[in-house]
Parts: C-alpha cells; structure tokens; sequence
C-alpha cells in the first residue's frame, strides 16, 4: 500500500486522487490517496467573505416590527386627520359674515383668499367672488363662480333687483358674495383654491351635504334627507 495513508483530519486541504476499499482479516478499510496542498488565496477570501454573510443580514422583518410599522402609519395617519380638523376649524373662525343675516356657515381658505387678494391688486379693490348654484350639469346641480363688483351687487339687491344677499370674508381679505339659496346647499363648505390635474381653479370644497359629483367637481348632486334632517 504505497502511496497510501489512512484519512486524518489536518491543517492542509485533500485533493482527492483514488478511492479503493481494503479488506483485511474481514474488517474493510477505506482509504484515500492525496496530495497535499497549501490552501490558496481564493479558497481563504472565499471562507472569508462566507463568513461575514451572516443569516441576520438577509432577514425578514420580525411581527414585532411589522407591528411597530403599522403603529407609526396609523399614528401619522391620525396626525394627519387631526392637523386637517384643525384647519377646517381655523378656516371657519377665519371667515366672518359681514353683510346679511344667516345662521348658515360658509369657510374660506387661506389659499382661496390670498389668490382673490392678488386678483383685487390686479384688477379691483371692489372685487369679489359671486358663487351662484343652479340647477344643470351632470349630477343635478352646478356652481358659477365669477369675479364681480360687490358694491353694484349690493346695489341691486337695494334696488329690489336681487334676493337676499349674504357677504364673508376671510381676514378682511377679498370677498364671496352669494344669495341665501345657494348658501341653504352649500353650507358648512368651503371655498377652495386648488391645483390639479384639470387646472388651477376656485373650487368648493368639503361639503358634508354632497352625495355625488363629476370628476371635475363643478357639476354635483346633494343629500336632501340629509340636509333636512340639520334644518329639522
């Protein structure tokens, strides 16, 4: 058995060469024939790099972490809700009847009202938004929106011309002038200036009485049952 040498464990790496099974007094012997290296560079930055791809580095986040995610979304999804009741708040404090007598309430934005003060700098200091709902569209009903002379509309309801007229501003900013009829539909909402995908525009906003509308929001239908329900 030249050339051959029983397994053991040791420092160096086994080539494998033969494999020839032994037999001797009935007790079968399996060895092996070798050749004896150093380990090379590669093998080394091989075991090297295996060992630092540690089981942890590719785990799945724990429940408790998923849990901890869930936490955080619904805890910033409830800053949120809170940050916007706080603005709706804001808005309808902001916003004073000055002209008329109504119990109904009506908010103006700060957007809304910055864009109508830039509008008055550029046109007039005596204009306004008039807000006319009437019935037609899409869904039942629509809102004009149009710049005006609060002064000549004031002036015409004198004249017997007009229905009851109500005025609000916001901030002694520029006014929104509309009669009590559209104001009984439009109550508890906003007035809006908003940037989408179908332009920059004036915009009612937040109606609690809406039960539908069009994509682009001017044409909508109301809750009657609803809205008798807040009169009764």
């Amino acid at each position: 058995m030249l050339g051959t040498k029983y397994f053991a464990i040791s420092k160096r790496i086994l080539t494998l060469k033969s494999f020839k099974p032994l037999t001797l007094g009935g007790t079968t012997i399996i060895t092996l024939r070798y050749n004896s290296t150093k380990p090379s560079t590669t093998t080394t930055n091989s075991n090297a790099n295996s060992s630092r791809l540690k089981p942890s580095s590719f785990a799945f986040p724990s429940s408790p972490t998923s849990q901890q995610s869930s936490s955080t979304t619904t805890s910033t999804n409830d800053s949120i809700t809170s940050s916007q009741q706080q603005e709706d708040i804001n808005d309808f404090r902001a916003t004073k009847l000055i002209h008329g007598k109504t119990n109904l309430s009506f908010a103006i934005t700060e957007r809304a009202s910055k864009k109508l003060n830039e509008i008055s700098q550029q046109d007039n200091q005596d204009s306004g938004l008039l807000i006319q709902v009437e019935s037609g569209g899409c869904h039942g009903f629509q809102y004009n929106l149009k710049l005006t002379n609060i002064d000549k509309e004031l002036q015409q309801q004198q004249d017997g011309d007009a229905n009851d007229l109500v005025v609000f501003e916001r901030d002694q900013g520029r006014k929104v002038i509309m009669n009590e009829s559209s104001l009984m539909i439009l109550q508890d909402s906003k007035l809006d200036y908003t940037k989408e995908l179908i332009g920059i525009q004036f915009k009612i906003v937040d109606s609690p009485y809406t039960s539908s509308a069009c994509g682009c929001g001017s044409s909508f239908d109301f809750d009657f049952d609803k809205l008798s329900q807040k009169e009764g």
